[in-house]
């Protein structure tokens, strides 16, 4: 396992290690934490939405393309009244400030195309100017396993779980900030 990512190579650890029998059950959902919200309440639309995957996410029918307009769906509908353009982020002419630009990426990893395999699904979000700031970006993710045929089904539900939590998040932020 030398040259594997390390998430990769712990998902591998987690398989060999025969941690559990549940079919594509979650072993870890990271627990909400009080997020920075300020810099929420200031998004107008969001300029890059995009989902990536890596490992064996091909083999197991994962398609980034497909979880991106999950996605953007998704967020369209549990966020209205917010923009959603484009997944380059910002432009350099956009008349708006960085800070009313958003984005909410995920990055899907996955280890197996055997019988069992692992994923690791790790989204982040919030506005341009939160990236520049440690500690303030939302950030969820959540880690499970089980039969191959029933990861990418898991995988989907996971990223469409985690837009809705991060839309109740976001939508709270506003009504804090007094936006609505």
């Amino acid at each position: 396992m030398g040259n594997c990512v390390s998430v990769i190579c712990r998902l591998s650890v987690l398989i060999l290690l025969g941690i559990g029998v549940f079919p594509s059950l979650p072993v870890a959902v990271a627990s909400p934490e009080i997020v920075p919200v300020t810099d929420m309440r200031h998004i107008k639309k969001f300029v890059a939405v995009e989902v990536q995957t890596q490992g064996s996410a091909e083999k197991l029918g994962i398609s980034g393309a497909e979880l991106t307009d999950l996605t953007r769906v998704t967020l369209l509908n549990k966020v209205p009244g917010i923009a959603l353009e484009g997944s380059s982020g910002p432009s350099p002419d956009a008349p708006e400030r960085l800070n009313q630009l958003g984005f909410f990426t995920c990055e899907v990893w996955t280890v197996g195309d055997q019988y069992i395999a692992a994923y690791h699904v790790d989204c982040n979000a919030g506005s341009y100017t939160a990236q520049k700031t440690p500690g303030s970006l939302w950030n969820q993710a959540i880690l499970g396993y089980g039969p191959k045929d029933e990861v990418s089904d898991a995988v989907r539900k996971g990223v469409r779980a985690m837009v809705e939590l991060f839309a109740t998040t976001f939508a709270s932020a506003r009504v804090e900030g007094g936006v609505r």
